[in-house]
C-alpha cells in the first residue's frame, strides 16, 4: 500500500482518476482544492493489484 497525491488542473481530473483506478487497487480518492486556488489536490491510498496466476492447465 502506498499513499498518492496528485496536484492537477481541473480538467486534468477525470482522466487522471480513471488512470489511477485502472492501475491500481485505490481507496476513494478525495478531492481538495490546491492552495494557489485553481489548481485541485487528490488522494488516495493504491494497493497493487494481485499478480494473474499462471494457468498450469495448458497443453504446451
Amino acid at each position: 500500500m502506498f499513499d498518492i497525491r496528485i496536484i492537477c488542473d481541473p480538467a486534468d481530473e477525470p482522466d487522471i482518476t480513471r488512470a489511477l483506478t485502472a492501475a491500481f487497487d485505490c481507496d476513494p480518492i478525495e478531492r481538495r482544492p490546491a492552495h494557489d486556488g485553481y489548481r485541485v489536490r487528490l488522494y488516495t491510498k493504491a494497493f497493487h493489484p494481485d499478480p494473474p496466476t499462471p494457468d498450469n492447465d495448458t497443453n504446451a
